[in-house]
C-alpha cells in the first residue's frame, strides 16, 4: 500500500463515542415507550452497585490506555491515524480494550439505571463496534505497520 494510504485515518467518524451515546439514549428510549416490560433484566439486588464497580473499572482500564498510548506518543482519537503500534499494558492482553471498556461502561450504566433496553443493546454495540472501528483500524494498522501488526495480531486476541 502506498505511505499516503497508510497515513489515513482509520475512519472519517469518531464511530465508538457515537455508538456508545446512541446505546445508551435508544436503550432508556426503549425503556419508556415499553413502560418497563422488561424491568426485572436489569433490577436485581445490588445491581447498581455491580454496575457502579464494572463502570469504575473500565474508566481505570481507558485511563490506564491512555496512559499506554501517551507514552508511545500517539493518538487514543479513534479517526486519527496511528503513529505508533501500541502492545504492552492492556494492550499485551486485548488489541482493542479501549473498546472493551466502551462496552463495559454500556453494561454498568444499565446496571446503574436499571435499563433492560440498554444490557440488550450491549452486545449490539459490540458488533457496531466491530464493525465501524475495529475492522477498519485493524486494517489501517496492517497498512501502516504490516508485519508488527500481523505478529502482534498473532500473539493477541482482538477482545479479550
Amino acid at each position: 500500500m502506498s505511505q499516503e494510504h497508510a497515513e489515513s485515518p482509520p475512519a472519517r467518524a469518531p464511530w465508538p463515542p457515537i455508538l456508545v451515546a446512541l446505546a445508551i439514549v435508544a436503550g432508556l428510549a426503549l425503556d419508556r415507550l415499553s413502560g418497563g416490560a422488561l424491568a426485572g433484566l436489569a433490577k436485581f439486588p445490588g445491581a447498581p452497585y455491580l454496575g457502579a464497580l464494572v463502570v469504575l473499572a473500565a474508566i481505570a482500564n481507558d485511563i490506564w490506555c491512555a496512559a499506554a498510548l501517551a507514552r508511545q506518543k500517539t493518538t487514543i482519537l479513534p479517526h486519527r491515524a496511528a503513529s505508533s503500534l501500541v502492545t504492552d499494558g492492556p494492550f499485551h492482553w486485548s488489541r482493542n480494550p479501549i473498546y472493551v471498556s466502551h462496552v463495559a461502561v454500556v453494561l454498568g450504566l444499565s446496571l446503574i439505571l436499571g435499563s433492560p433496553f440498554t444490557l440488550l443493546l450491549t452486545p449490539l454495540l459490540a458488533f457496531g463496534l466491530q464493525k465501524l472501528a475495529v475492522e477498519p483500524e485493524e486494517r489501517h494498522l496492517l497498512s501502516r505497520f504490516g508485519d508488527d501488526y500481523r505478529a502482534y495480531m498473532a500473539r493477541t486476541r482482538r477482545w479479550l
